[in-house]
């Protein structure tokens, strides 16, 4: 199999896929990404999946990128439907309702630094190098990771990693914010499952819901993302799991009145 399911951590909720071709340093044919794509929409509504973690087979690779022996015969109009169904792909990826890790073992280059860009949080191991080397190739980053990048560390970043082809290591990737932490190789995929289980313990619907304001907010007019946001407030609000959290907050401070707690 190209993709595997790890177990479900029914008590976590977090699940577990590998990308498995390490004789190819998981490169991402278009038979690795379809899997990948159909696990995520078949779990999307999957009340036990609360997280979703996503790594590479083996020690060396989270994955080198695309398969660049499918391309080899690509016409102009080929290489263009190719980039629009990786785009679509990805944003499936970028929107699934649920928290998304990508587990970085190892290099993670073209393709595969652009589906971990469009996951919502990357970890990494110390051994880790991050790039975008399509401009070696004479072309360029093309499903949704110059856009992705640009927003995650600035236009002017964004070109220097892309122009240039440089591999980033995981310290120069968690200075610029690519990487959200680094870990020792023999930590980085549990401490990525530990952090799974963190978000994961939350109401799947306030998570749901803060990751969707956020990403359109990036888009959109100051005054929409602002009316988003509190539009889903309101969705929320007075839900049995918003009542539940409430009381139980109110709960603690009677118990500890000088804990100190504070929200909005």
């Amino acid at each position: 199999m190209t993709l595997v399911l790890g177990n479900l951590d029914r008590q976590a909720g977090v699940l577990l896929l590998t990308l498995n071709r390490a004789e190819r340093h998981n490169a991402l044919s278009k038979p690795l990404l379809a899997e990948l794509d159909t696990a995520l929409q078949s779990v999307a509504t999957d009340a036990h999946v609360r997280c979703v973690v996503i790594t590479g087979a083996g020690s060396r690779a989270f994955s080198a990128g695309a398969d660049i022996r499918e391309q080899a015969g690509f016409t102009p109009d080929d290489a263009y439907a190719h980039m629009r169904w990786g785009q679509a792909l990805f944003d499936r990826l970028a929107e699934f309702p649920k928290p998304t890790i990508a587990a970085i073992n190892g290099f993670a280059l073209g393709g595969g630094f652009e589906l971990a860009l469009a996951c919502d949080f990357r970890t990494a191991s110390t051994n880790a190098e991050l790039g975008l080397p399509e401009v070696t190739l004479a072309s360029l980053p093309g499903w949704g990771g110059t856009q992705r990048l640009a927003r995650l560390v600035g236009a002017s970043e964004a070109k220097l990693i892309a122009m240039t082809g440089r591999r980033l290591d995981a310290e120069r990737c968690l200075a610029l914010g690519v990487v959200n932490a680094v870990y020792p190789p023999g930590e980085h995929l549990a401490r990525a499952l530990s952090l799974g289980g963190e978000l994961a313990a939350h109401n799947v619907a306030s998570l749901a819901a803060i990751k969707l304001v956020i990403d359109r907010g990036l888009v959109s007019r100051w005054s929409d993302a602002l009316e988003a946001e509190a539009e889903a407030v309101r969705s929320l609000w007075g839900t049995p799991a918003q009542k539940a959290a409430q009381e139980a907050f109110f709960a603690r401070r009677k118990a500890a009145p000088n804990r100190g707690d504070r929200l909005t």
